[in-house]
């Protein structure tokens, strides 16, 4: 599904990635690990092709980045849900606005979408909050329209990155809870972090990183 080979990554001339190989297959959860800056995030923006190796080759389901053309990269983007630290709500949005807004992007009918939307907001059990906005929500609130936003368009992985970095203990393992079923639903998790209790708590396959170098186990 995912495949990394021998990639090398420089943005803005300064060497970021260097001489990475793994892959990760359908279905699997996994935890990207090491500290700040060491390249984690680097990693998931190639994935989603947001930038490009200088050499080697990203691979993920059918498309390339040697190979990829512009207008694939949004259908690629379509097969990936991406959670970041930060949420990334638009806050003049409801709940609702916010999920729904993928689909409306897609040209969904509005039927298809309001389904959709409340599956998921009941998934990560929010349906009570779909008309509150994010200023109204709590941090592990924010976090899971997040997820629900990720998964509408039923993605073949979910890429987090960091998605427990501004939460509790309680409320991250109440995020880590909602990955695992979604994963095993089928979707495929690749989660950057280097929470050290939560890598203690869940025994997924580990990816190290640090300063742009796979550590070798």
């Amino acid at each position: 599904m995912i495949e990394f080979y021998n990639v090398n990554l420089d943005i803005n001339r300064v060497g970021i990635l260097r001489n990475i190989s793994f892959r990760i297959v359908k279905g699997e959860f996994t935890f990207l690990i090491g500290p700040s800056g060491a390249g984690k995030s680097s990693i998931i923006r190639m994935i989603y092709m947001d930038v490009f190796p200088i050499s080697g080759m990203v691979v993920v389901d059918r498309y390339s980045s040697a190979k990829i053309r512009r207008r694939e990269i949004s259908m690629l983007r379509r097969k990936i849900g991406v959670i970041f630290q930060d949420f990334k709500l638009l806050t003049d949005r409801s709940v609702f606005d916010n999920v729904a807004f993928s689909l409306h992007v897609v040209g969904e009918r509005n039927k298809e979408i309001k389904r959709r939307v409340l599956k998921v907001l009941a998934e990560v059990n929010l349906s009570h909050k779909r008309n509150q906005y994010p200023d109204e929500l709590s941090g592990g609130e924010k976090q899971r329209v997040a997820i629900a936003r990720a998964i509408v368009n039923n993605p073949i992985i979910v890429l987090a990155d960091e998605p427990t970095g501004n939460l509790d203990y309680a409320s991250s393992v109440e995020i880590m809870n909602i990955l695992e079923r979604i994963n095993k639903q089928g979707t495929a998790v690749l989660m950057a972090t280097h929470d050290a209790a939560l890598l203690k708590k869940y025994s997924h396959r580990q990816i190290s990183i640090d300063q742009g170098v796979l550590n070798k186990k």
